[in-house]
């Protein structure tokens, strides 16, 4: 068996500097198949401890060099069992007209929601191994910090989740700090 890849993550882009890893370029990334089920499966945000089974699907509305996602959230309590319907959070994800790699402007939908906005960004991903790590900014409601997904809970080895988590703590700036607050959300009862 072949040595998996390395983990290549960039910091989160700033408005005065590019991303410098090419796959992170609207022209390189893999729109279609980056669309489906992902499962949040590390996070650095407070809300995810009292929740479990978290997950988000994104369905491609609108391909690039255009790119926007309609997404669903989907997530239980803790001390829900998992025959309990999730709470569902729909929005939209909109590639951002920026040189600074993939960043995204995400409204909720629904007539509270679509007051909600946030600014998150892909930091480095692996749709063969089926992970990726996003940055997430400030918000009324939530802190900056970042997640993992995966295509399914334990898809990722342990191991390989404790690569990325290093390549993120490596990272400069406030995202390497955020890294090192990483958490497991569960899935399962």
């Amino acid at each position: 068996m072949a040595d998996p890849k390395p983990i290549t993550l960039s910091a989160p882009a700033g408005t005065d500097s590019t991303s410098s890893d090419a796959s992170l370029s609207k022209e390189q990334f893999p729109a279609e198949a980056f669309a489906g089920q992902w499962f949040l499966v590390r996070s650095t945000m407070g809300m995810w401890q009292t929740h479990k089974d978290t997950s988000i699907t994104y369905t491609l509305s609108t391909p690039l060099p255009d790119l926007v996602y309609t997404d669903s959230k989907a997530f239980r309590a803790t001390s829900a069992s998992s025959d309990k319907a999730p709470t569902v959070i729909d929005g939209i994800s909109t590639l951002q007209a920026s040189e600074n790699g993939l960043q995204f402007r995400w409204r909720g939908s629904g007539f509270l929601l679509r007051l909600a906005t946030s600014t998150w960004q892909i930091l480095g991903y692996d749709i063969e191994e089926g992970w990726f790590v996003t940055f997430f900014d400030k918000t009324l409601f939530t802190s900056a910090g970042l997640d993992i997904y995966t295509r399914k809970p334990g898809s990722v080895s342990p191991e390989r989740l404790a690569e990325i988590i290093k390549a993120a703590q490596a990272l400069e700036g406030d995202a390497g700090k955020f890294a090192e607050g990483f958490f497991e959300v569960k899935h399962g009862d």
